[in-house]
Protein backbone atom coordinates (compact mmCIF):
# COMPACT_ATOMS: atom_id res chain seq x y z
CA UNK A 1 0.00 0.00 0.00
CA UNK A 2 2.83 2.28 0.64
CA UNK A 3 4.52 1.96 -2.59
CA UNK A 4 0.87 3.18 -4.26
CA UNK A 5 0.97 5.80 -2.41
CA UNK A 6 4.46 7.22 -2.90
CA UNK A 7 4.16 6.27 -6.61
CA UNK A 8 1.44 8.60 -6.65
CA UNK A 9 2.99 11.26 -4.56
CA UNK A 10 5.76 11.55 -7.01
CA UNK A 11 3.77 11.13 -10.24
CA UNK A 12 1.12 14.47 -8.68
CA UNK A 13 4.25 16.39 -7.44
CA UNK A 14 6.20 16.02 -10.90
CA UNK A 15 2.89 16.28 -12.97
CA UNK A 16 1.78 19.36 -11.24
CA UNK A 17 5.29 21.16 -10.95
CA UNK A 18 5.94 20.31 -14.42
CA UNK A 19 3.02 22.21 -15.56
CA UNK A 20 4.11 25.58 -13.36
CA UNK A 21 7.59 25.11 -14.93
CA UNK A 22 6.37 25.27 -18.43
CA UNK A 23 4.32 28.26 -17.48
CA UNK A 24 7.75 29.74 -16.29
CA UNK A 25 9.17 28.85 -19.95
CA UNK A 26 11.98 26.27 -17.93
CA UNK A 27 12.29 22.67 -19.41
CA UNK A 28 9.64 20.44 -17.67
CA UNK A 29 12.42 18.22 -15.66
CA UNK A 30 12.82 21.01 -13.89
CA UNK A 31 9.59 21.13 -12.59
CA UNK A 32 9.42 17.41 -11.71
CA UNK A 33 12.64 17.67 -10.16
CA UNK A 34 11.55 20.62 -7.89
CA UNK A 35 7.82 18.49 -7.34
CA UNK A 36 10.32 15.86 -5.48
CA UNK A 37 12.05 18.00 -3.40
CA UNK A 38 8.64 19.86 -2.29
CA UNK A 39 6.92 16.46 -1.31
CA UNK A 40 9.86 15.48 -0.12
CA UNK A 41 12.82 16.87 2.08
CA UNK A 42 10.67 20.07 1.71
CA UNK A 43 7.70 18.47 3.44
CA UNK A 44 9.85 16.56 5.99
CA UNK A 45 11.29 19.90 7.54
CA UNK A 46 7.93 21.56 7.36
CA UNK A 47 6.29 18.25 8.97
CA UNK A 48 8.90 18.65 12.04
CA UNK A 49 8.67 22.25 12.16
CA UNK A 50 5.39 21.62 13.35
CA UNK A 51 5.65 19.45 15.50
CA UNK A 52 8.39 21.41 17.05
CA UNK A 53 6.21 24.30 17.22
CA UNK A 54 3.35 22.72 18.91
CA UNK A 55 5.64 20.56 21.82
CA UNK A 56 3.86 17.12 19.58
CA UNK A 57 5.09 14.47 17.28
CA UNK A 58 2.04 14.05 15.65
CA UNK A 59 3.56 14.41 11.87
CA UNK A 60 6.65 12.48 13.52
CA UNK A 61 5.70 8.79 11.87
CA UNK A 62 4.93 10.50 8.48
CA UNK A 63 8.23 12.36 7.92
CA UNK A 64 9.65 9.00 8.86
CA UNK A 65 7.50 7.58 6.41
CA UNK A 66 9.06 10.21 3.67
CA UNK A 67 12.41 9.39 4.42
CA UNK A 68 14.37 8.60 0.97
CA UNK A 69 15.55 5.35 2.71
CA UNK A 70 12.27 4.40 3.32
CA UNK A 71 10.47 5.31 0.20
CA UNK A 72 13.27 3.42 -1.69
CA UNK A 73 12.64 -0.03 0.20
CA UNK A 74 9.51 0.06 -1.77
CA UNK A 75 10.23 1.86 -4.68
CA UNK A 76 13.50 0.90 -6.08
CA UNK A 77 12.35 -1.50 -8.89
CA UNK A 78 10.03 1.13 -10.16
CA UNK A 79 12.73 4.01 -9.87
CA UNK A 80 15.17 1.51 -11.71
CA UNK A 81 12.58 0.36 -14.77
CA UNK A 82 11.59 3.92 -15.04
CA UNK A 83 14.97 4.75 -16.05
CA UNK A 84 15.66 2.04 -18.43
CA UNK A 85 11.94 3.10 -20.55
CA UNK A 86 13.64 6.50 -20.39
CA UNK A 87 16.51 5.66 -21.93
CA UNK A 88 15.20 3.00 -24.32
CA UNK A 89 12.49 5.50 -25.57
CA UNK A 90 15.50 8.34 -26.00
CA UNK A 91 17.15 5.65 -27.96
CA UNK A 92 14.53 5.18 -30.13
CA UNK A 93 15.17 9.20 -31.08
CA UNK A 94 18.81 8.48 -31.80
CA UNK A 95 20.11 7.11 -35.16
CA UNK A 96 22.72 5.12 -35.23
CA UNK A 97 24.61 6.46 -38.04
CA UNK A 98 24.39 10.31 -36.01
CA UNK A 99 25.88 8.33 -33.05
CA UNK A 100 28.96 6.98 -34.93
CA UNK A 101 29.44 10.72 -37.13
CA UNK A 102 30.18 12.27 -33.20
CA UNK A 103 31.86 9.50 -31.79
CA UNK A 104 35.34 10.70 -31.98
CA UNK A 105 34.29 14.08 -30.88
CA UNK A 106 32.16 12.30 -27.79
CA UNK A 107 35.37 10.63 -27.04
CA UNK A 108 38.28 13.45 -26.92
CA UNK A 109 34.92 15.42 -24.98
CA UNK A 110 34.77 12.88 -22.48
CA UNK A 111 38.33 12.61 -21.73
CA UNK A 112 38.87 16.13 -21.15
CA UNK A 113 35.58 16.84 -19.26
CA UNK A 114 36.46 13.79 -17.30
CA UNK A 115 40.25 15.50 -16.50
CA UNK A 116 39.29 18.99 -15.50
CA UNK A 117 36.48 18.29 -13.06
CA UNK A 118 38.19 15.36 -11.95
CA UNK A 119 41.25 17.55 -10.58
CA UNK A 120 39.49 19.95 -9.49
CA UNK A 121 37.05 18.23 -7.39
CA UNK A 122 40.29 16.04 -6.09
CA UNK A 123 42.01 19.21 -5.23
CA UNK A 124 39.21 21.54 -3.39
CA UNK A 125 38.61 18.30 -1.80
CA UNK A 126 41.46 17.57 -0.11
CA UNK A 127 42.12 20.97 0.97
CA UNK A 128 38.73 21.21 2.13
CA UNK A 129 38.82 17.71 3.90
CA UNK A 130 41.73 16.91 4.32
CA UNK A 131 41.69 13.03 3.00
CA UNK A 132 42.81 11.19 0.38
CA UNK A 133 40.76 8.91 -0.19
CA UNK A 134 37.44 10.87 0.07
CA UNK A 135 39.25 13.63 -2.44
CA UNK A 136 39.31 10.75 -5.14
CA UNK A 137 35.72 10.00 -5.01
CA UNK A 138 34.90 13.70 -4.91
CA UNK A 139 36.54 14.21 -8.04
CA UNK A 140 34.93 11.15 -9.63
CA UNK A 141 31.57 12.07 -8.68
CA UNK A 142 32.28 15.48 -10.31
CA UNK A 143 33.32 13.88 -13.55
CA UNK A 144 30.35 11.65 -14.51
CA UNK A 145 27.52 13.02 -16.35
CA UNK A 146 24.14 11.97 -16.19
CA UNK A 147 23.21 10.23 -19.35
CA UNK A 148 19.31 10.40 -18.42
CA UNK A 149 18.94 14.10 -17.95
CA UNK A 150 21.04 14.96 -20.93
CA UNK A 151 19.20 13.26 -23.70
CA UNK A 152 16.24 13.97 -21.72
CA UNK A 153 16.33 17.69 -22.06
CA UNK A 154 17.99 17.46 -25.45
CA UNK A 155 14.88 15.84 -26.41
CA UNK A 156 12.86 19.03 -24.57
CA UNK A 157 14.91 21.27 -26.60
CA UNK A 158 14.43 19.55 -30.16
CA UNK A 159 18.38 18.98 -30.26
CA UNK A 160 19.40 15.80 -30.08
CA UNK A 161 20.08 15.92 -33.57
CA UNK A 162 22.66 18.33 -33.43
CA UNK A 163 26.18 18.47 -33.83
CA UNK A 164 26.47 19.28 -29.87
CA UNK A 165 23.77 16.65 -29.16
CA UNK A 166 25.14 13.76 -30.59
CA UNK A 167 28.53 15.14 -28.87
CA UNK A 168 27.03 15.04 -25.47
CA UNK A 169 25.74 11.73 -25.73
CA UNK A 170 28.82 10.09 -26.82
CA UNK A 171 30.93 12.13 -24.38
CA UNK A 172 28.06 11.28 -21.94
CA UNK A 173 28.13 7.29 -22.69
CA UNK A 174 31.91 7.21 -22.07
CA UNK A 175 31.47 8.88 -19.19
CA UNK A 176 29.88 6.44 -17.92
CA UNK A 177 32.69 3.88 -18.94
CA UNK A 178 35.62 6.18 -17.19
CA UNK A 179 33.10 5.91 -14.05
CA UNK A 180 32.94 2.38 -14.02
CA UNK A 181 37.06 2.43 -14.06
CA UNK A 182 37.02 5.02 -11.18
CA UNK A 183 35.01 3.20 -8.70
CA UNK A 184 36.64 0.39 -9.63
CA UNK A 185 39.83 1.72 -8.33
CA UNK A 186 37.80 3.42 -5.17
CA UNK A 187 36.38 -0.41 -3.89
CA UNK A 188 40.03 -1.29 -4.61
CA UNK A 189 41.39 1.15 -2.54
CA UNK A 190 38.90 1.18 0.35
CA UNK A 191 39.25 -2.65 0.61
CA UNK A 192 42.87 -3.64 0.04
CA UNK A 193 44.53 -0.12 0.17
CA UNK A 194 45.90 -0.19 -2.90
CA UNK A 195 44.95 0.56 -7.07
CA UNK A 196 43.97 -2.35 -8.75
CA UNK A 197 45.81 -4.29 -11.04
CA UNK A 198 45.87 -3.15 -15.12
CA UNK A 199 44.18 -6.70 -16.03
CA UNK A 200 41.31 -5.73 -13.71
CA UNK A 201 41.14 -1.97 -15.03
CA UNK A 202 41.20 -3.60 -18.46
CA UNK A 203 39.22 -5.99 -18.43
CA UNK A 204 36.41 -3.56 -17.16
CA UNK A 205 37.25 -1.16 -20.30
CA UNK A 206 37.14 -3.99 -22.45
CA UNK A 207 34.15 -5.93 -21.35
CA UNK A 208 31.90 -2.05 -21.82
CA UNK A 209 33.65 -1.46 -24.98
CA UNK A 210 32.84 -4.88 -26.67
CA UNK A 211 28.63 -4.09 -25.34
CA UNK A 212 28.75 -0.98 -26.94
CA UNK A 213 30.39 -2.34 -30.53
CA UNK A 214 28.05 -5.50 -30.46
CA UNK A 215 24.92 -3.38 -29.39
CA UNK A 216 25.51 -0.96 -32.64
CA UNK A 217 26.70 -3.10 -35.20
CA UNK A 218 25.65 -6.88 -34.35
CA UNK A 219 22.32 -6.31 -32.83
CA UNK A 220 20.39 -4.47 -34.95
CA UNK A 221 20.69 -7.09 -37.74
CA UNK A 222 19.34 -9.87 -35.83
CA UNK A 223 16.62 -7.54 -34.31
CA UNK A 224 15.67 -6.68 -37.80
CA UNK A 225 15.38 -10.61 -38.56
CA UNK A 226 13.55 -11.16 -35.59
CA UNK A 227 10.57 -8.70 -36.21
CA UNK A 228 10.54 -9.25 -39.43
CA UNK A 229 9.42 -13.33 -38.42
CA UNK A 230 6.68 -11.45 -35.92
CA UNK A 231 5.20 -8.89 -39.06
CA UNK A 232 1.49 -10.07 -37.85
CA UNK A 233 2.39 -9.36 -34.48
CA UNK A 234 -0.17 -6.54 -33.54
CA UNK A 235 0.54 -3.33 -31.87
CA UNK A 236 0.05 -4.58 -28.36
CA UNK A 237 1.57 -7.75 -28.46
CA UNK A 238 4.61 -5.59 -30.37
CA UNK A 239 4.61 -2.93 -27.43
CA UNK A 240 5.12 -5.89 -24.99
CA UNK A 241 7.64 -7.79 -26.97
CA UNK A 242 9.76 -4.22 -27.40
CA UNK A 243 9.44 -3.62 -23.40
CA UNK A 244 10.92 -7.04 -22.98
CA UNK A 245 13.62 -6.12 -25.16
CA UNK A 246 14.32 -3.37 -23.15
CA UNK A 247 15.09 -5.38 -20.13
CA UNK A 248 17.15 -7.47 -21.80
CA UNK A 249 19.67 -4.92 -23.07
CA UNK A 250 19.74 -3.18 -19.77
CA UNK A 251 20.28 -6.73 -18.07
CA UNK A 252 23.00 -7.44 -20.68
CA UNK A 253 24.69 -3.89 -20.40
CA UNK A 254 24.53 -4.82 -16.09
CA UNK A 255 26.37 -8.10 -16.56
CA UNK A 256 28.98 -6.36 -19.14
CA UNK A 257 30.09 -3.91 -16.44
CA UNK A 258 27.85 -1.11 -17.65
CA UNK A 259 24.91 0.29 -16.12
CA UNK A 260 21.47 -0.42 -17.09
CA UNK A 261 20.35 2.64 -18.22
CA UNK A 262 22.94 2.83 -20.96
CA UNK A 263 21.98 -0.70 -22.29
CA UNK A 264 18.45 0.55 -22.51
CA UNK A 265 19.63 3.49 -24.58
CA UNK A 266 21.99 1.66 -26.55
CA UNK A 267 19.00 -1.17 -26.95
CA UNK A 268 16.74 1.73 -28.16
CA UNK A 269 19.24 2.65 -30.83
CA UNK A 270 19.35 -1.03 -32.16
CA UNK A 271 15.85 -1.60 -32.61
CA UNK A 272 14.94 2.01 -33.67
CA UNK A 273 14.74 0.59 -37.61
CA UNK A 274 12.80 -3.04 -36.82
CA UNK A 275 9.61 -0.96 -34.87
CA UNK A 276 6.37 0.51 -36.31
CA UNK A 277 5.25 3.69 -36.18
CA UNK A 278 2.60 2.99 -33.61
CA UNK A 279 4.64 0.81 -31.40
CA UNK A 280 7.30 3.91 -31.23
CA UNK A 281 4.58 6.35 -30.66
CA UNK A 282 3.20 3.98 -27.71
CA UNK A 283 6.50 3.27 -26.35
CA UNK A 284 7.21 7.30 -26.16
CA UNK A 285 4.10 8.46 -24.64
CA UNK A 286 4.47 5.82 -21.71
CA UNK A 287 8.30 6.95 -20.66
CA UNK A 288 7.55 10.70 -21.83
CA UNK A 289 4.44 11.00 -19.92
CA UNK A 290 4.86 8.57 -16.75
CA UNK A 291 8.11 7.24 -16.17
CA UNK A 292 10.23 10.44 -17.13
CA UNK A 293 8.01 12.12 -14.26
CA UNK A 294 8.29 9.67 -11.71
CA UNK A 295 12.42 9.43 -12.25
CA UNK A 296 13.21 12.91 -12.29
CA UNK A 297 10.83 13.34 -9.17
CA UNK A 298 12.65 10.84 -7.35
CA UNK A 299 16.06 12.95 -8.12
CA UNK A 300 14.21 15.55 -5.99
CA UNK A 301 12.33 13.23 -3.33
CA UNK A 302 15.57 11.55 -2.58
CA UNK A 303 17.87 14.78 -1.15
CA UNK A 304 18.19 14.46 2.46
CA UNK A 305 18.90 18.09 4.31
CA UNK A 306 22.36 17.53 7.13
CA UNK A 307 25.10 19.69 8.44
CA UNK A 308 27.35 19.40 5.26
CA UNK A 309 24.72 19.25 2.84
CA UNK A 310 24.27 23.01 4.00
CA UNK A 311 27.77 23.87 4.49
CA UNK A 312 30.33 25.51 2.30
CA UNK A 313 30.92 22.33 0.18
CA UNK A 314 28.13 22.34 -1.72
CA UNK A 315 28.84 25.88 -2.90
CA UNK A 316 32.46 24.77 -3.84
CA UNK A 317 31.53 21.15 -5.43
CA UNK A 318 28.96 23.02 -7.77
CA UNK A 319 31.66 25.74 -8.93
CA UNK A 320 34.32 23.48 -9.65
CA UNK A 321 32.35 20.78 -11.37
CA UNK A 322 30.52 23.52 -13.39
CA UNK A 323 34.18 24.86 -14.05
CA UNK A 324 35.82 21.73 -14.74
CA UNK A 325 32.82 20.39 -16.98
CA UNK A 326 32.34 23.71 -18.84
CA UNK A 327 36.23 24.08 -19.38
CA UNK A 328 37.19 20.75 -20.08
CA UNK A 329 34.26 19.15 -22.01
CA UNK A 330 34.03 22.48 -24.23
CA UNK A 331 37.70 22.54 -25.15
CA UNK A 332 36.94 18.85 -26.36
CA UNK A 333 34.33 19.95 -28.32
CA UNK A 334 35.99 23.08 -29.95
CA UNK A 335 39.52 20.40 -30.52
CA UNK A 336 37.29 18.36 -32.62
CA UNK A 337 35.95 20.85 -34.43
CA UNK A 338 32.62 22.14 -32.92
CA UNK A 339 32.09 26.09 -33.22
CA UNK A 340 32.54 27.93 -30.12
CA UNK A 341 28.93 28.47 -29.41
CA UNK A 342 28.30 24.58 -29.98
CA UNK A 343 31.23 23.89 -27.50
CA UNK A 344 29.84 25.98 -24.93
CA UNK A 345 26.45 23.94 -24.98
CA UNK A 346 28.12 20.98 -24.64
CA UNK A 347 30.19 21.96 -21.87
CA UNK A 348 27.09 22.99 -20.17
CA UNK A 349 24.84 19.79 -21.03
CA UNK A 350 27.56 17.86 -19.45
CA UNK A 351 27.21 19.28 -16.45
CA UNK A 352 24.04 17.03 -15.51
CA UNK A 353 23.83 15.16 -12.25
CA UNK A 354 21.46 12.63 -10.10
CA UNK A 355 22.83 8.89 -12.12
CA UNK A 356 25.73 7.07 -12.17
CA UNK A 357 27.24 10.00 -9.77
CA UNK A 358 24.66 8.57 -7.74
CA UNK A 359 24.97 5.34 -7.68
CA UNK A 360 29.30 5.39 -7.26
CA UNK A 361 27.64 7.85 -3.95
CA UNK A 362 26.04 4.95 -2.77
CA UNK A 363 28.34 2.09 -3.33
CA UNK A 364 31.13 4.60 -1.85
CA UNK A 365 28.35 5.41 1.24
CA UNK A 366 28.16 1.56 1.84
CA UNK A 367 31.85 1.00 1.52
CA UNK A 368 32.62 2.93 4.60
CA UNK A 369 34.33 5.75 2.04
CA UNK A 370 32.27 8.67 2.83
CA UNK A 371 29.88 9.40 5.62
CA UNK A 372 26.17 9.91 5.35
CA UNK A 373 26.91 13.66 5.60
CA UNK A 374 28.91 13.72 2.48
CA UNK A 375 26.79 11.61 0.81
CA UNK A 376 24.12 14.39 0.98
CA UNK A 377 26.44 17.04 0.33
CA UNK A 378 26.91 15.50 -2.71
CA UNK A 379 23.48 14.31 -3.75
CA UNK A 380 22.53 18.29 -3.19
CA UNK A 381 25.22 19.14 -5.60
CA UNK A 382 23.97 16.69 -7.94
CA UNK A 383 20.17 17.99 -7.30
CA UNK A 384 21.48 21.69 -7.91
CA UNK A 385 23.21 20.46 -11.32
CA UNK A 386 20.48 18.24 -12.01
CA UNK A 387 17.91 21.85 -11.92
CA UNK A 388 20.28 24.07 -13.69
CA UNK A 389 21.72 21.87 -16.76
CA UNK A 390 18.37 21.79 -18.46
CA UNK A 391 17.54 25.73 -17.74
CA UNK A 392 20.48 26.98 -19.05
CA UNK A 393 20.90 24.18 -21.82
CA UNK A 394 17.64 25.33 -23.12
CA UNK A 395 18.20 29.12 -22.52
CA UNK A 396 21.48 29.20 -24.12
CA UNK A 397 20.77 26.88 -26.83
CA UNK A 398 17.42 28.97 -28.03
CA UNK A 399 19.58 31.76 -27.89
CA UNK A 400 22.54 30.83 -30.27
CA UNK A 401 19.73 29.43 -32.41
CA UNK A 402 17.96 32.76 -33.15
CA UNK A 403 21.66 34.18 -33.74
CA UNK A 404 22.08 31.30 -36.45
CA UNK A 405 25.68 30.19 -34.31
CA UNK A 406 23.71 26.56 -34.20
CA UNK A 407 22.32 24.54 -36.58
CA UNK A 408 19.51 22.34 -36.02
CA UNK A 409 20.60 19.60 -37.96
CA UNK A 410 24.09 19.85 -37.24
CA UNK A 411 25.60 16.84 -39.59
Amino acid sequence: MFSFIYLLLLLIAALFFGKVAEKFRLPTIVGNISGGLVFGPILIVALKGVDLALGIEIFDPVAANLLPEKVEETTSFLIEFSIVMLMFASGLETRIRDFLASFRTGILTASLGVIFPFGLGFLGAYLYLGDVLIALYVGGALSITAVALSVATLIQIDGIQTRYGMTIINAAIVDDIIGLVILSILLSISSTGRFPGVISIGMTVFLAVAFVLIALFILPRLLRIIYKEMKDMGTTEGIGVTILMAGLFGVMAHFMGLHLMIGAFLGGMAIRDSLNRQTKQAIGKWSFGFFAPVFFSWIGFSVTFSGVAISWLVPILVVLGMTGKVVGAGLGARLSGLNWAESLLVGVGMNGRAAVDLVLASVALGSGIIDRDLYSAVVFNAIIMALATPALLKGLSRWFRNRGWVEQNGH
